[in-house]
């Protein structure tokens, strides 16, 4: 399962500060990719979710947690695991996402009963497609079906 990215940047900031060891806020920032009040929210989400105590020294201007509370290293084990895996998910399955390119696609709401859904759901799994690409492919198969039908009426 992708993680999202406010999951993402918690679990590599538990993992930077792991070590119990200071760790400059620039390094941290350039580490994350993010601006100064996002990892301050991050750091928040860490300490309330985690009990964790992380200190900020101005003098180095670094931070440090002395206190895991909940992040043993079991908990980091699993957090670095879990950040393994959305990044081979994320490189490997770059070619199953939808594309809503504004000038290729437009969102549509369908109503369909669950059994054609779960027809779909089935197929999608079967032949590794998503949801949306089966829905194209039945419509473009059904457009094409209509058509020969069309031209074998006029003749």
């Amino acid at each position: 399962m992708l993680l999202s990215s406010r999951q993402e940047r918690v679990f590599r900031l538990a993992t930077i500060l792991g070590s119990g060891k200071p760790v400059s806020a620039s390094h941290i920032l350039e580490l994350l990719d993010c601006s100064e009040p996002t990892l301050t929210r991050a750091l928040k989400e860490l300490r309330e979710s985690y009990s964790a105590d992380i200190k900020y020294s101005k003098a180095v201007h670094a931070y440090q947690m002395i206190h895991f509370g909940t992040l043993d290293k079991k908990a980091l084990r699993r957090m670095t695991e879990s950040l393994t895996a959305n990044a081979e998910l994320k490189k490997g399955d770059a070619t199953r996402w939808v594309d809503l390119d504004k000038d290729k696609k437009t969102a549509v709401s369908l109503s369909l009963r669950m059994s054609v859904l779960r027809k779909i759901d089935r197929y999608a799994f079967a032949n590794d497609k998503t949801r949306s690409e089966v829905v194209e492919l039945l419509t473009e198969k059904a457009f094409e079906l209509l058509q020969s039908e069309r031209v074998n009426t006029r003749k």
